[in-house]
């Protein structure tokens, strides 16, 4: 291997083990998202130039191979805007690495560190009305140990209005049952925040722990499969879909695409504002950094409230048309 391989090589390494891993403590989601971004980007770029990954040096990584990365992602494997931008984050995160590593790279850094995120188009925030998200609550079977476990799982994700992987993280000691009942999550960046649980939520944690023997200081995942292993993301998914679909022939509506374990997420934001809930409030329960974030609810609960008014019959008449002579335009021009 030549010194400019195992350059490369080193600089990967090093970014993953000791920088990610050791000096910016990066959750194993975000190692995990990093390192599915340099499998693709440097096969492609491998492909692309006809060689193998391992004869890759630093300098076939230009800011002109990453932008055809980024094209081949949105063209050829169809990718979203936000998953485009993803991806550079990853990249770019790298080269600012780079940047501190290797002085004789910084030219070559600085240009792909110069290549912007994509504006995407807002998405209409899509959330369950109380009917909605009563109909797939009432779905799973209670009666039965698999439908008390799946039954808590809708419950938590609008409850703690977690991300999935946040509700995935949580064990028995993340949980207090007694009142007033509280969980801790730990977001992006392993950053903590304690979330209020409804006194019935609790009960349905207390029971849960109750049903399988454990312990409330266990600290291994709450949730887990028909194997006795941790649920996955994958998992929590099937479980929306599938009393969702449930749900269809009681409310038509939930046929819609774009509804997933995230949806209860917006919903209980949604509920929240619409219930008076102060943004502050609303922001640490969903972890989010900054207040610009909940713009997307109060747009949403806005236009909800516009659609409201304009179904509503209105007393109110335009009266009677009045009758205008048409201005003679040639006229008007000369008078100008």
């Amino acid at each position: 291997m030549t010194a400019a391989r195992s350059r490369l090589a080193e600089l990967v390494t090093s970014f993953f083990t000791r920088h990610l891993a050791a000096e910016l403590d990066a959750s194993p989601h975000t190692i995990t998202s990093y390192r599915d971004t340099f499998r693709l980007f440097l096969g492609y770029v491998a492909e692309s130039a006809g060689q193998r990954v391992s004869q890759l040096t630093l300098e076939d990584l230009s800011s002109e191979a990453i932008l055809s990365f980024l094209e081949y992602l949105e063209q050829r494997r169809g990718n979203s805007a936000p998953t485009r931008n993803a991806r550079l984050a990853a990249i770019r995160s790298f080269f600012s690495y780079v940047l501190t590593q290797d002085p004789a790279a910084a030219l070559l850094a600085q240009r792909v560190l110069a290549i912007p995120f994509k504006k995407a188009p807002r998405r209409l925030l899509d959330y369950l009305t109380e009917n909605e998200l009563r109909a797939i609550l009432d779905q799973p079977d209670r009666a039965t140990p698999k439908g008390r476990r799946d039954y808590l799982v809708l419950a938590l994700l609008y409850d703690t209005a977690a991300r999935v992987q946040e509700l995935l993280d949580l064990c028995p000691s993340d949980f207090r049952l007694d009142r007033p009942p509280l969980v801790r999550v730990t977001g992006k960046g392993r950053k903590q925040r304690i979330v209020p649980l409804l006194p019935t939520t609790a009960k349905l944690v207390r029971s849960h722990l109750e049903e399988t023997g454990r312990p409330a200081t266990d600290p291994t995942p709450l949730l887990r499969n028909y194997t006795g292993k941790a649920m996955t993301r994958s998992g929590v998914s099937f479980l929306v879909q599938k009393y969702r679909r449930r749900s269809v022939a009681q409310i038509a509506t939930l046929s819609r695409r774009g509804i997933s374990p995230h949806t209860f997420r917006h919903t209980k934001a949604m509920h929240l504002l619409q219930a008076g809930v102060s943004t502050v409030t609303i922001k640490d329960i969903l972890g989010h950094a900054h207040l610009k974030t909940l713009e997307l609810y109060v747009e949403a609960d806005l236009e909800m409230k516009r659609r409201a008014l304009e179904s509503a019959v209105s007393p109110v008449d335009v009266g009677f048309p009045l009758h205008r002579r048409e201005p003679d335009l040639l006229q008007w021009l000369e008078e100008l």
